[in-house]
């Protein structure tokens, strides 16, 4: 009897992730967000193993580069970003793998504090289905970069699971529990922190429940076993937490500064409100609240300012005092509310990021989920049947849910009019929507909804240049709207993507939707953004600034002047495409000789690394190729032969065409341009 039961249970395991990818693949082909372009644009390089290994081991959106992660994107390559089916395919997998893992991670929990096998079977399929179908963690896989969260997440699942199945193996001193303990946390936190970095909480996940739900009597006694988990999980997390006290004055500095709206106290503050939003979302799921738009989340100005800010923490504080009250009783209350908040330490403490992103909670929001489902299983048998129902519909709800959001997601417009009314101070929710509204021809609606957020925030330096882009019909009041926008930009708030845009626009066609716009304009706010301190003590967006002035040189006739500013722009951030560019026009101008020397002074100038050295060499000698024979059939347009041989960096016109940053359609910033924003 009790083997048909765990077969049911399997059964319906299977039911359940099919569910989820059917669920999942109704949002297919989906379409790239914001955070996609400056990790993944790299792919569109990738021509050989060579420039995979290079995009591979130079990762920049962690201090680890996150390769693990980046190397399922490399083998993607093709995809990128033409074929987002595909790439979102793989991270429906990712998830469904995961879920397969929350479901012998739960059965084994399960099984440490319950006897009766048949019992876990069914407390593990109910937190695979409600953590499996969540709504609010349904961005970490429609967002393709997220990818990086779930893989991670993947991992962790792994370590844990084979972490309490080793409790739970009979024979303790067999080689089978030593291999899965150093497999679990050993090689599981090595590949979750190599997918990304908060996968190093594995081993304090481990200790979570070592200390706070395995039972003194189930725990590994050998010698051997007591000290592979001292070295694997015990040291680990103390260096994890000296590590993090020791960079703390570093983590604080490079974390905050002019490009972040709140201070670190103001960012601590806030995290109660935070997560408690977080377990609203998670417990009570809306579809509305399923967005990629939280950025400016709004931040306390005291503990009674708003008095919310107050009332959050005394939650939290009650809670957790109920829960250490409880501990005896009802001990699933604190390990999973522990569980929770360990999985928070570091994006949701002192760590200068975003304040608020709904990934953050796909792994803790396995100990939500397993608590209250086996808080559940822990009410009278004589009961069980109604707890069983309960949680199916409850299950039933998320699905339905789930539903809702996936079936929606690729109806952008009706998305992002619901996501601003739900965001409303969100920057990236008002420029997707103003996106939207241009593609549907309503310039008026899509300059309303940019002046409302500058409204609302006038220091948005990158929602000021963008309304400039929009005058088409009302080009009488565009003089008025540029000084006001440039008086703005002298002040404005430190956003260094607003030199970015200005360099796609000039680069592009800056009159687009604005005749009024010109070169001139441009140059004006370039110049207008080097006079505000942040942005002119950044080399990287004073580069960006001055190729804004240097494109707007060129298309002024300029030429001698736009050559200088190339210069000058790669001399503070070397880049090939720019150098290509700049290139191109001495060759054009016959200024054959600078073109030699500044070639040289870029090999001087190339990347330390030794695989990115490379690239960078061949880059070199392939352009001074095609130089050399340019200058011997003296083409007169270098650009056509680039063009024709399709040479790296030859595209680079193309890199820097588009609209607005938020939208669903490549971004028009280069990719090494990217790159670069990214690390700011």
């Amino acid at each position: 009897m009790r083997s048909q039961v765990r077969s049911v249970s399997i059964l319906l395991l299977g039911i359940t992730i099919a569910l989820i990818l059917w669920l999942y693949s109704l949002a297919l082909p989906g379409y790239a967000l914001f955070d996609d372009w400056p990790s993944l644009d790299g792919l569109s390089k990738i021509q050989d193993i060579h420039s995979g290994l290079v995009y591979v081991s130079t990762g920049i959106t962690g201090p680890l580069g996150r390769p693990l992660s980046l190397s399922t994107f490399a083998l993607q390559a093709s995809s990128w970003p033409e074929n987002m089916s595909a790439l979102l395919s793989v991270n429906f997998g990712v998830h469904a793998l995961a879920t397969l893992m929350t479901f012998f991670l739960a059965v084994g929990l399960a099984r440490l504090r319950i006897p009766e096998k048949t019992v876990s079977s069914w407390i593990g399929l109910g937190v695979a289905a409600l953590w499996g179908m969540s709504p609010f963690l349904a961005t970490t896989h429609l967002m393709l970069i997220q990818r990086m969260t779930s893989l991670s997440a993947l991992f962790v699942l792994m370590g844990l699971t084979a972490f309490v199945w080793a409790q739970l193996l009979k024979d303790r001193q067999s080689w089978r529990v030593r291999l899965m303990l150093v497999c679990g946390l050993g090689f599981g936190t090595l590949c979750a922190a190599l997918s990304k970095e908060n996968g190093a909480l594995l081993s304090l996940f481990a200790l979570v429940i070592l200390w706070l739900w395995v039972p003194p009597a189930n725990r590994l006694r050998g010698a051997v076993e007591r000290s592979l988990i001292l070295l694997l999980a015990v040291v680990p997390a103390l260096l994890l937490v000296g590590y993090l006290a020791i960079r703390l004055p570093g983590i604080l500095e490079h974390g905050y500064g002019p490009h972040r709206y709140f201070s670190p106290l103001e960012r601590m503050m806030g995290q109660p409100v935070v997560l408690l939003d977080y377990l609203r979302n998670l417990l009570l799921p809306r579809a509305a609240a399923v967005s990629p738009f939280t950025d400016r989340w709004p931040v306390p100005s005291g503990w009674l300012d708003p008095l919310s800010t107050l009332l959050a923490a005394g939650f939290w504080i009650a809670l957790i005092l109920t829960a250490l009250m409880l501990r005896k009783k009802a001990p699933y209350l604190l390990f999973g509310l522990t569980f929770f908040l360990v999985g928070h330490l570091l994006e949701s403490s002192f760590i200068g990021l975003e304040i608020y992103f709904a990934h953050r909670n796909y792994l803790p929001a396995f100990g939500l989920y397993f608590a209250l489902i086996f808080g559940l299983f822990c009410i009278a048998v004589r009961y069980r049947r109604l707890v069983i129902i309960a949680i199916s519909s409850y299950v039933l709800i998320f699905m339905v849910i789930l539903f809702q959001v996936t079936s929606q997601w690729n109806d952008a417009l009706p998305n992002a009019r619901i996501w601003l009314d739900e965001n409303p101070w969100s920057q990236r929710g008002a420029q997707f929507l103003t996106t939207q509204l241009v593609r549907k021809g309503d310039l008026q609606g899509a300059r309303q909804v940019l002046d409302a957020a500058v409204e609302q925030n006038p220091g948005l330096a990158l929602v000021q240049i963008q309304r400039t882009g929009l005058c088409l019909g009302q080009e009488e009041e565009f003089p008025r709207l540029l000084n006001e926008v440039i008086s703005v930009l002298h002040t404005a708030n430190y956003q260094p993507l607003a030199a970015y845009e200005l360099a796609k626009f000039a680069n592009a066609d800056p009159a687009h939707l604005c005749p009024s716009r010109d070169y001139s304009a441009l140059s004006r706010m370039a110049d207008a953004l080097l006079q505000n301190p942040p942005y002119a003590q950044n080399k990287n967006v004073r580069s960006q600034l001055i190729l804004t002035k240097a494109f707007a040189e060129v298309e002024t006739g300029d030429i001698k002047k736009a050559n200088d500013y190339f210069r000058e722009s790669f001399r503070l951030s070397p880049n090939l495409d720019v150098l290509f560019y700049g290139l191109s026009l001495m060759a054009n101008a016959g200024e054959y000789d600078q073109v030699y020397a500044f070639l040289a002074e870029a090999r001087e100038l190339s990347p330390r690394s030794r695989l990115e050295r490379s690239l960078w060499l061949k880059r070199l000698d392939d352009f001074l190729e095609i130089m050399r024979e340019s200058q011997r059939i003296d083409s007169g347009r270098l650009l056509s032969v680039l063009v024709c041989q399709d040479v790296p960096g030859s595209s680079f016109l193309s890199f820097l065409e588009g609209r607005f940053r938020g939208q669903d359609q490549p971004t028009p910033s280069a990719s090494a341009i990217l790159d670069s924003a990214a690390v700011l």
